[in-house]
């Protein structure tokens, strides 16, 4: 169906429908009404030493700071008992679980400039 009232192709559009209902799944999921960036607040208090200038092996704490927004997940999914969430409780630990595994390979991989 191309609606007229648009430019360009029409997959564009129907592309951020799918876009917008997944932004509203998720954001019911790890934000509140009140706050809806409030999960991009926690973690970034979570994230914050990990953005110290001196950090020299930043690919570490790429990688945490990565796992640290799931952390966020699972501590928000547990806190406020959320059934059915987008992504559940066991994927994200999966996801912690893979950054820690590669954390340690970016540690003992790391050579000081």
């Amino acid at each position: 169906m191309i609606n007229n009232e648009y430019k360009g192709h029409p997959k564009f559009y129907q592309i951020l429908e799918e876009l917008k209902e997944l932004y509203n799944r998720k954001n019911a999921q790890y934000a509140s009404s009140e706050n809806p960036l409030g999960n991009f607040e926690r973690a970034s208090r979570m994230i914050e030493k990990l953005l110290n200038p001196e950090i020299k092996n930043k690919r570490l704490a790429y990688a945490l700071i990565l796992a640290s927004k799931q952390i966020d997940g699972v501590i928000d999914i547990l806190a406020e008992n959320k059934k059915n969430t987008v992504d559940e409780l066991r994927d994200k630990l999966i996801d912690i679980a893979i950054y820690s595994v590669l954390a340690i390979i970016l540690d003992e991989d790391y050579i000081e400039d």
